[in-house]
């Protein structure tokens, strides 16, 4: 079930949706693994960890716009921090799933519907975030393979490998990590002059800077903030991007 709206209990009942579809006897840390595209056991655990963190947001977006109201979360709460403390990541999927019954997904889904109100803010097309992170990931081998200085090309990497991140993460983190990266990427050319010169006077940069705007543009424009954040739209002038 994909559903048309960013918010942590969207992303939550997404993925919740999706244990409910897998095997209970299959290995609760190859369930996880799927769920979370994580590939090694140091991304597991960090991107589960992030996971755990979910029902903490909806919790507090919910005190935050919704003061005074009878709590509607007890119930689905409960049983997710249950499901995370009590599961068995050596053991089957049930240890976790069986623990998310059918009242859990009805009342995520309605704190779902709710923070959806307030925010509005719609989801990237799974498709246009992996063809972002296919072409920024090509751009990463095309640096790591040039002749360019070994500190700036730890340092174009190292953003480019952020913003990789945030967008494989996106189903877990939303869409706000997206925007901080590329903001974290084009904001260093105010301190680094010599990575803003690599960004506007050589083929690659030019490539890396359409990538970064066509990454802010895929989240202000398909998620519908209402605008860059500063350190971007100053960058961005500086550099000449429109």
């Amino acid at each position: 079930m994909e559903l048309t709206y960013d918010n942590p209990a969207s992303r939550l009942l997404n993925i919740l949706v999706a244990g409910k579809k897998t095997p209970v006897d299959k290995a609760c840390r190859a369930v996880w693994q799927q769920l979370l595209g994580a590939e090694n056991e140091a991304l597991l655990m960090s991107r589960l960890g992030k996971a755990m963190e979910l029902p903490h947001q909806i919790i507090t977006s919910l005190q935050e716009y919704y003061p005074g109201r009878t709590p509607t979360w007890q119930h689905w709460s409960g049983q997710v921090n249950r499901a995370f403390m009590q599961q068995n990541l050596n053991g089957q999927w049930t240890t976790f799933i069986s623990l998310i019954d059918d009242h859990s997904i009805t009342y995520l889904g309605m704190s779902a519907d709710l923070l959806a109100n307030r925010d509005q803010i719609g989801a990237i097309a799974p498709d246009q975030a992996e063809e972002l992170r296919r072409d920024l990931s090509a751009i990463v081998n095309e640096v790591l393979a040039s002749d360019l200085e070994r500190s700036l090309k730890l340092y174009v990497c190292r953003y480019l490998r952020m913003l990789i991140t945030s967008i494989e993460e996106y189903k877990i983190t939303g869409a706000l990590p997206i925007l901080d990266a590329v903001d974290a990427a084009v904001g260093h050319t105010a301190v680094d002059a010599k990575y803003k010169d690599f960004l506007t006077s050589s083929a690659i940069g030019e490539r890396i800077v359409t990538l970064l705007a066509a990454s802010a543009n895929l989240v202000t424009v398909v998620v519908g903030l209402p605008q860059l954040p500063a350190g971007l739209n100053a960058a961005k002038h500086l550099l000449g991007v429109a």
